[in-house]
Parts: structure tokens; sequence; C-alpha cells
């Protein structure tokens, strides 16, 4: 068997020195491909919608030993967002039907918290950057977040609940950007320090 150790000047066995990624603990990135570029994501269509909703909450989904009266203390996202494309009358944008989950606490007379989960609908309008029959090469991309805007009103076996809802919406499509020109050739180094004019020696 070859001994891995390769002699030194002196005479000693010493270990070859490491490779550049094995002393840095990492593998070294893949090379660039041959065609050069790199991919990015277009946006072909985008809309966001913020909004002050007032959602009636059923309060029969309760267990028998909820006590009245009930108090609705939180509301937040519970899912991600459901979608649909809806009939649109603007022939330059899209319109999207979205369903969010979204999961309430109540708490009843004795203090007990229960968790009731609804959904609201809200649509959704895109603002298209290309020719609409283009954005089925795309992926779209919805989210969405819900808070609580204020004190529920309750009104019998239904409770009225104050909500921000904001929802954002993308069509993004991959396409291959060109590499970017080579940045100009550095200028020739310079002394660190000033040099004389003249030399008073010579």
């Amino acid at each position: 068997m070859k001994n891995p150790l390769r002699p030194s000047p002196c005479g000693c066995r010493r270990p070859p020195p490491p490779r550049e990624e094995e002393s840095w603990g990492r593998v070294p990135p893949p090379a660039p491909p041959p065609w050069g570029g790199y991919l990015m994501q277009r946006v072909f269509a985008a809309g966001t919608l913020r909004r002050r909703v007032c959602h009636s909450l059923c309060l029969e989904g309760l267990p028998e030993q909820a006590q009245p009266p009930f108090t609705v203390i939180d509301a937040c996202l519970c899912g991600p967002p459901r979608w649909e494309e809806a009939p649109c009358r603007d022939p330059r944008g899209l319109l999207l039907r979205v369903s969010i989950p979204v999961q309430f606490q109540v708490r009843d007379a004795r203090g007990c918290t229960y968790c009731l989960t609804d959904e609201i609908e809200e649509n959704l309008p895109l603002r298209v950057n290309c020719p609409p029959d283009n954005c089925w090469r795309g992926q779209p991309f919805v989210q969405a977040a819900v808070r609580m805007a204020g004190r529920a009103t309750p009104c019998g076996c239904r409770c009225d609940v104050p909500l921000d809802v904001v929802i954002e919406g993308y069509i993004l499509v991959p396409c291959v950007m060109g590499r970017p020109d080579a940045p100009p050739p550095c200028p020739p180094s310079r002394p660190w320090y000033p040099q004389p004019l003249y030399d008073p020696y010579n």
C-alpha cells in the first residue's frame, strides 16, 4: 500500500495540505452552465387588497357545556388561502376569488376558550403587465393575513367581528436573463506614497 504521506525537504513525513473546500468545511458551488446567464422570476401580474370587513360569525358550533354570553378574543389565519379565477370586466386584468380560512377564539362566561373556524371570501383584482393570453404560462402565488380590528359585538347566536384583511397575489414566470457585461479592467497599480518629481542625488 502506497503511503499517502509525502516526504518533506527535511526528510520527515507530513500530511498533504487540505484542499480549499475541505479547509472551509463547505463544497464549492457548481460550475455555471455553458450558455451563461441566470434564472429569475418575472412578474406577469400583481395585485394587493387591503380592507376592513365585518364578519358575521356563527356561534352554533360551540360545545354544549359552553355558557353565554360569548366573547370573541382573537382571530388569525389557520391555513393557506384557496383561490379560483372569476369573470373580469377589464380585458387587461384578472380577477381572483380568494377564500381565507380564519380561526376565531371564543371565551364563554366561565372563562373557557373555544375555537371556531370559518372562511372569508374576497375578490382580488390583478393588474396584468403582458397580454392576458400569456398568463397561462405563469404560476399563481397568493398570500393573505388577517387580524382583529376591534371589539366584537354579540348578537344572539351570531357575532359581528371586525377584521383587517390583506391579500397579495402574483403571477410569476421563470425566465433566463443574460449574463451581465464584464466590469471594466482595473487601472494600473499605483504606489502607496507619492513619488518625488526629481531625485536631488542624481
